[in-house]
């Protein structure tokens, strides 16, 4: 992870020494060795709107942001990428959805860059080669996604659950698909509902390659299901309704306007289940 530099902190201590990792660039923003660290947010809107992408890029860019991302999911939304990378004031990424075919329209559409989570592309290993030598032929560099929701079945099956060795094993392994071919312009990022098993996959991650790491905080209309049944409440949205998750099991399904009121209600429901313990309530001040 890039996140300071080493010199004096605000308090006179040492700051810590930040981790040397490997350096490409996503269109004119280096990433990862010696450079600042970058700012990337994606967009909300439909990638196919053009004209509100393009609104939407404008008004992230005055605000500070590096680099963005937009999803790719349908066909109509890659053949709106060239348009878009043409037009944006900043490197655009494509976020590829299940289709590995979108990869080489993204790269041929002029995207700076090209994200990948191997758990919801199709028949993703078979196309590592061809992705490799396109990616390397434009000079676009590739970010492995890896997430909870989506984490390869056998992997749960080894680990019992999306523990950070499941998620490292994951993103090690597939860099070493691309590996295999000489491609190395590769960025890691993994994603999961609790933050202290995010930040102990990172520190994993640091300790068995030299990647650049960094670090998401955001909701995903393919993954978020998955990631829902792994938290204790969890909730998923999509076409104006929530399905509101406990442990594992839908419990419901409400429209948006009354998702809150939902998950107030389970959490209500879930802490009348397991009320404190008496060693709980002696070791309250």
């Amino acid at each position: 992870m890039n996140t300071t530099g080493p010199g004096p902190s605000a308090e006179g201590s040492a700051a810590p020494v930040r981790r040397r990792t490997r350096l490409l660039h996503v269109g004119d923003v280096p990433v990862g060795g010696g450079a600042p660290v970058s700012v990337q947010t994606m967009t909300t809107t439909r990638t196919a709107d053009v004209d509100a992408t393009l609104r939407q890029i404008a008004e992230i860019t005055a605000a500070g942001c590096d680099i963005v991302r937009v999803a790719v999911p349908t066909q109509d939304d890659a053949d709106a990428l060239p348009r878009i990378a043409v037009r944006s004031p900043i490197p655009v990424i494509a976020d590829i959805h299940f289709q590995p075919r979108y990869v080489f329209t993204a790269i041929d559409a002029g995207c700076a860059g090209v994200r990948v989570n191997p758990g919801n592309i199709k028949r993703f290993d078979d196309k590592v080669k061809d992705i490799a030598k396109a990616a390397s032929d434009a000079e676009v560099p590739i970010r492995i996604g890896v997430n909870a929701g989506s984490l390869d079945p056998r992997l749960l099956t080894t680990y019992g659950a999306a523990t950070p060795e499941a998620l490292v094993e994951s993103a090690l392994w597939e860099c070493s698909l691309f590996e295999e071919h000489g491609f190395r312009d590769i960025k890691i990022a993994v994603k999961h509902h609790d933050p202290l098993t995010v930040v102990a996959a990172n520190r994993l991650l640091a300790e068995r390659c030299d990647y650049p790491l960094r670090v998401a905080v955001m909701g995903c209309v393919v993954n978020g299901p998955g990631e829902s049944r792994e938290a204790g409440i969890g909730v998923s949205n999509g076409n104006r309704k929530g399905q509101i998750f406990v442990r594992g099991r839908v419990v419901a399904t409400v429209p948006e306007n009354k998702i809150v009121e939902a998950l107030v209600e389970q959490a209500l429901r879930l802490a009348d289940d397991n009320p404190p313990t008496d060693d709980a309530e002696d070791s309250r001040p």
